[in-house]
């Protein structure tokens, strides 16, 4: 046996013999071949977890095969910001720990001079300061409706194919949030209402002052109430009401209009006359607000304190979705990308408001939103922004979001989470996708046809593989933290760990990762007496409880089917899916 005792003082490590033979060996005998840095944790929340702060430990690898902790006074200590809307500092160090400042990801960099050599490591931090957690929710959005007959143009649309004026009440939407909590066997979720003010949806704009009155239930005496009475109810279905809102859009019929025009606060055309950026709804010319001018009128925080006073309940569930919210044109129409909003502000004698500026206003709305207790989540990101600008840790969420791979290895979910990537398939399965819903909720809100499937084949397998790290993209394959890797195979899709299997192309059995002890397996195939390895956690299960899940959930559930060799085999329908818990759990 041997025993390392420390001489500091000399400079000295003693290593003790057995025979009482001592041999004494210089600090620097074992030549150092590393560093390691590492952080006691990945993640800060300044808004949940005010003052916490992450600790650092610095290890040191020498040729002995040995690992030895060393003072952080050995090591030169710097943190970079590496993604951050802005590029602000997103965290600093403190006495030997990492303090957070702002949203993004940073790196902690240490640096070890020894023997003529320089030894360097590096650890990533997240700051992500959201009051809720989007990688492990379930974002929707529901219409609600819009009236008037639309342009030309849009009249193919499949939403005016039938009446649109009130596609859902407030009555029937807790009706629908019901159904969809069944089908997502009770996941946190979080549902926009679109269309919930007067008028429908992107009516009466910039007032967010009238509830749509089309909507309020009989035994209510405004339809205020019976908003707020659909966030209070929709609580015990997992579900968070929230609103849909744009700050840009402005309509002649809003009771705002007179007002932000005699302030100068819509864009105009170089030559000064009020520009009319679009139009949906026949006779309704939608213009836009200059987001620079409005906020230093006050007029924006107006709009936010007034809406949060209406509607309280707001604020308990933390999160408001705000819909274009550009900085500069898009595409469209008459317009070309890069475009200012209002090219008559963009001059510099009329104040120089050029896609920057409006970028440095819109980081001053997602603070104050946040100071008012609640996360801002988005339409997009890099679209209708200048070059690079995401709003890394300021939006917490984007409706859709970017495919492209190197984002995705940079930018953690938990930083900035998806709906999804694309319109015509479920996305990436490497990394997976969550879905919308909005789609399903107009095409039929009693069958919500194709509901559950996307959920099993996109935010299922998503939620389980958004709490992992993404640590390298191998070839074709993503490998995650805990030995989680997501690949082709044999010329399918699949995800495992290690022996289990939780996807293999369009079959999937995945932990629901927001319940104790819960599996969810689906088909859109289906099979008959397949066989499914259970995960290591569920050693010891001699046997499971079977549960279809269906719209009302009243399907037998098939007690005490057997599990052989830590397996379960199932027979699933096309489209089935089943809830597995041990058996006789709740």
């Amino acid at each position: 046996m041997a025993i390392w005792v420390w001489a500091p003082a000399a400079g000295l490590a003693l290593l003790a013999m057995g025979g009482g033979r001592h041999q004494v060996l210089g600090r620097e005998a074992a030549t150092m071949t590393g560093i390691t840095l590492t952080l006691d944790r990945t993640t800060l929340n300044p808004v949940r977890e005010p003052g916490r702060t992450a600790a650092l430990t610095l290890t040191a690898q020498y040729a002995d095969g040995i690992s030895r902790r060393l003072p952080l006074s050995d090591a030169k200590l710097q943190v970079r910001t590496v993604a951050a809307s802005g590029g602000v500092a997103v965290a600093r160090l403190v006495r030997g720990r990492v303090a957070p400042l702002e949203g993004g990801v940073a790196e902690v960099e240490a640096e070890v001079a020894r023997s003529g050599r320089t030894f360097r490591a590096s650890a990533r931090l997240v700051v992500r300061p959201f009051y809720r957690d989007y990688h492990q929710t379930l974002v929707l959005k529901l219409f609600m409706g819009m009236e008037g007959k639309p342009v030309e143009r849009l009249v193919s649309d499949p939403m005016f194919q039938k009446p649109n004026d009130v596609l859902c009440t407030f009555e029937q939407a807790l009706e629908v949030i019901r159904k969809t909590d069944r089908l997502t066997r009770g996941m946190p979720k979080i549902i926009y209402l679109v269309g919930w003010q007067k008028g429908g949806h992107d009516h009466g704009y910039p007032s967010w002052d009238e509830v749509n009155p089309r909507l309020k239930r009989t035994e209510d005496a405004t339809a205020l109430e019976s908003l707020r009475w659909l966030i209070r109810a929709a609580r015990r279905y997992h579900t968070t009401v929230s609103l849909h809102l744009n700050m840009l859009d402005a309509y002649r019929q809003s009771p705002l209009f007179e007002e932000y025009a005699a302030r100068d606060l819509f864009a105009r055309e170089a030559d000064g006359r009020l520009l009319v950026a679009g139009i949906q709804m026949q006779g309704e010319e939608m213009y836009n607000v200059v987001y620079p001018r409005e906020w230093e009128a006050g007029l924006a925080q107006r709009r936010i304190d007034l809406l949060i006073k209406r509607v309280p309940e707001l604020a308990a569930g933390h999160t408001i979705h705000v819909d274009v919210f550009i900085a500069q044109r898009a595409e469209y129409d008459r317009f070309r990308s890069g475009d200012p909003v209002s090219p008559w502000h963009a001059k510099p004698e009329n104040g120089g408001l050029t896609p920057d500026r409006y970028v440095e206003t819109q980081r001053k709305i997602f603070h104050y939103w946040r100071e008012q207790g609640l996360d801002v989540t988005g339409e997009g990101i890099f679209w209708a922004h200048p070059p690079g600008e995401g709003f890394t840790g300021l939006q917490s969420m984007s409706w859709w979001y970017p495919g492209d791979p190197g984002y995705q290895m940079l930018i953690p979910e938990r930083l900035m989470a998806r709906g999804r990537t694309d319109r015509g398939s479920d996305g990436d399965f490497r990394f997976g996708s969550s879905m919308h819903g909005e789609e399903i909720f107009k095409e039929d809100l009693q069958r919500l046809p194709g509901f559950l499937g996307m959920f099993s084949r996109a935010t299922l397998p998503w939620a389980y593989l958004s709490r992992l790290e993404r640590e390298r993209l191998d070839g074709e394959t993503l490998h995650y933290s805990g030995g989680v890797t997501a690949g082709v195979e044999s010329g399918r899709r699949i995800i495992r760990k290690g022996d289990f299997i939780l996807r293999d192309d369009d079959d999937l059995f995945v932990p629901a990762v927001w319940k104790q002890r819960e599996i969810i397996a689906y088909s859109r195939k289906g099979y008959a007496e397949r066989t499914w390895r259970l995960p290591d956690e569920w050693a010891g299960v001699a046997a499971v409880d079977v549960q279809p899940i269906t719209l009302e959930g009243q399907a037998p559930v098939r007690r005490g089917v057997p599990v052989r060799d830590g397996q379960v085999c199932l027979t699933l329908a096309p489209e089935g899916a089943v809830a597995i818990v041990p058996a006789g759990a709740r």
